[in-house]
């Protein structure tokens, strides 16, 4: 056993907001049975700092709203699709940790989601230029109207959607961090520090996420580096 102090901090996850949601005019084509629902995806600054790429659009074709947004804006119509405004370099860091002594206990884990003030202003202009794309004339022969947040929506409604629509994209990495500082779990081969034998081979290495959606592929890159380092060591 090892006592790394780093094993389970430094969560970081693209945030993704569903959503902002519009009403269908007519109704919904159905989609091909290979088609994952997402027509286009575009990446961009919020503008909120330097940051050249934090922000993202995800246009589907479904509506879609997590159940606190719907208890707070009302359930999304049947016919319908989203414009779901996603963080993809979040500030805020999370953490896992176990719950008990016991194994079969579920792990504890909080995102800590929009704990910063940054990560909140970001997918608030986020939003908003997801609400003004869907403004755009190019999306009158289909859209009807937006139903989430509202046209209407004040200011503080804005805030109320970024807090009750933002959950993870699923692309959580960080939990077991390369490095040589206090905090860092593995070495540049893998290596848990302070065991032998031990390697960490997934996206939890990674120091910091990326702006894309391809964790996965990174994933994979560690994986087979991992591979390459034990037939090194046969």
């Amino acid at each position: 056993m090892a006592n790394l102090r780093g094993v389970g901090q430094n969560l970081q996850d693209h945030v993704l907001l569903s959503g902002v949601v519009y009403s269908y005019k007519r109704r919904m084509p159905d989609r091909p049975a290979d088609s994952d629902g997402v027509e286009a995806e575009v990446y961009l600054s919020s503008g909120v700092d330097s940051d050249p790429v934090d922000i993202a659009l995800v246009l589907e074709q479904f509506p879609i709203a997590t159940p606190d947004a719907a208890a707070r804006f009302g359930s999304p119509p049947k016919d319908g699709f989203t414009i779901a405004p996603a963080l993809t370099q979040p500030t805020s860091r999370g953490q896992v940790r176990l719950a008990s002594a016991n194994w079969r206990d579920a792990p504890v884990i909080d995102p800590r989601y929009l704990s910063t003030d940054r990560d909140l202003n970001a997918i608030m202009k986020a939003i908003e230029i997801a609400r003004e794309l869907g403004r755009q004339s190019a999306f009158d022969q289909i859209r009807d109207a937006e139903v989430i947040p509202s046209p209407q929506a004040s200011p503080q409604d804005i805030v109320d959607l970024a807090k009750t629509a933002s959950a993870s994209f699923g692309h959580a990495v960080g939990t077991a961090k390369i490095g040589r500082d206090a905090d860092a779990v593995v070495d540049n081969r893998l290596r848990v520090h302070g065991l032998r034998g031990l390697r960490v081979a997934d996206a939890s290495v990674a120091p910091s996420i990326i702006s894309g959606p391809g964790t996965n592929a990174v994933a994979y890159m560690i994986g087979g580096r991992a591979a390459e380092f034990i037939k090194a060591e046969m």
